[in-house]
């Protein structure tokens, strides 16, 4: 695996480095962490801040917080490294989880970096700290973009960065090149799917008080491991074509060999005085069915009076393309029962498959982040989410005929974050 090699080289490089370079060398070492008790009015839809995470109900106090420690190394004149860990409420625990950083630096020259080893994506205003609940606004990112940000937030590869200060501004480009595997449960059982061949371009300029990020980005998907998926999609290819013809065309979009996913997104920052404005707006088109092609986006805005600063924002996410409609298969008279009735009932399994992971929902939120000292915020937040008729995608529903009707859910949360 390509992630396998580019942290060996990267601890090999350290190695080698500090070997050569003993005087050079310099450790730090930070950390940041966030707890968040939150609280969910609808007993039947699991809520968590992304894909990667516990979905859960009610009460909690794990949903949304958050433990990290990172460490910067210096290796030489031209050299550095950071490892970063980050522990949180996935719903698959295991180390390789938790590694969100893991990679070593060469800078040429002033305007010129590669990376290589465990890297942030770099297609968010949030990639350089995500998790670092202190040094944005809400509580968590706005979950209508985020959710799925966060299985995409790193990769590993390889990264070339070219930076020059542009008039009164400062400019910085960047191409990227790996793969990623997103480890995820579903339904209870594991689920890991791997991006083949991610390719990403970004753009980021920033002036006075303004910042903004064009990115492009493009990858495969590769294999994946969950059993109920791969029984599901050999159900369909069982089924005669001359009994439900479009089986075949179905268990295509299920599958992941030969689909492929794009990304665009554009943000923009604006910070100046007493406010501080943000938006970002994304755009996927995806030819398979289970991250379907969707169109985000949110605009935040806060005024500061202070030591606090007041907050509102809306965030939306909708489907780009309608739910596949499953025609009824066809079965000549005298069909057995033990025939045609498996195959019916694969035929409403497959519809409701279809329309679970599609996503419709707008969101409000208001609160108010209270700068206590340098290192430690306080905040408070309530959300107000209007899920529509199959639209939650990003929930999970205890009873799945709720996706076929509209619901509206709200969360408070009361959050601590810190910087260490």
């Amino acid at each position: 695996m390509l992630h396998r090699g580019t942290i060996a080289i990267a601890l090999l490089a350290i190695f080698v480095t500090n070997t050569t370079y003993a005087n050079d060398f310099d450790i730090q070492f930070s950390g940041f962490a966030s707890l968040t008790l939150s609280y969910t009015d609808d007993s039947d839809i699991g809520f968590a801040s992304s894909y990667s995470n516990e979905n859960e109900a009610g009460f909690s106090a794990t949903r949304d917080s958050i433990l990290g420690g990172q460490a910067n190394i210096s290796l030489a004149k031209k050299w550095d490294s950071v490892f970063q860990v980050v522990i949180q409420d996935h719903a698959f625990k295991s180390f390789d989880n938790f590694l969100e950083l893991a990679f070593i630096r060469y800078r040429p020259t002033r305007h010129w970096a590669i990376r290589a080893g465990r890297l942030n994506s770099d297609l968010y205003l949030l990639s350089e700290y995500p998790y670092a609940g202190y040094a944005y606004l809400w509580v968590r990112p706005p979950h209508s973009y985020y959710s799925f940000a966060n299985i995409a937030g790193n990769f590993d590869g390889v990264d070339v960065e070219y930076s020059k200060a542009i008039n009164d501004g400062f400019l910085r480009l960047k191409l990227a090149y790996g793969s990623s595997t997103a480890k995820l449960q579903a339904y209870n059982d594991d689920f890991f799917i791997d991006f083949d061949n991610l390719t990403t371009l970004s753009a980021t300029y920033t002036q006075d008080a303004w910042t903004m990020r064009f990115s492009l980005s493009r990858s495969d998907f590769g294999n994946y491991k969950q059993s109920s998926l791969r029984e599901f999609i050999a159900a369909l290819d069982s089924v005669p074509q001359s009994i439900w013809p479009q089986a075949q065309s179905i268990s295509n979009k299920f599958n992941t060999k030969g689909n492929s996913i794009e990304y665009a997104a554009f943000g923009a920052t604006y910070d100046n005085n007493n406010w501080l404005i943000q938006s970002e707006l994304g755009v996927s088109e995806s030819d398979w069915i289970v991250a379907p092609s969707v169109i985000s986006g949110y605009i935040s805005a806060g005024y500061r009076v202070d030591d606090a600063i007041f907050y509102a924002g809306f965030s939306a996410a909708k489907n780009r393309h309608d739910v596949v409609k499953v025609n009824n298969p066809v079965f000549l008279p005298g069909t057995p029962d033990q025939v045609s009735v498996p195959i019916q009932q694969l035929a409403v399994a497959t519809q409701a498959a279809a329309g679970i992971t599609n996503v419709h929902q707008y969101s409000i939120n208001v609160g108010v982040k209270w700068h206590f000292s340098d290192r430690l915020v306080f905040k408070a937040q309530l959300d107000r989410f209007d899920i529509k008729p199959q639209g939650a995608g990003l929930w999970s529903l205890s009873d799945p005929s709720d996706a076929n009707k509209g619901n509206k859910v709200h969360i408070l949360s009361l959050n601590a974050s810190m910087v260490f």
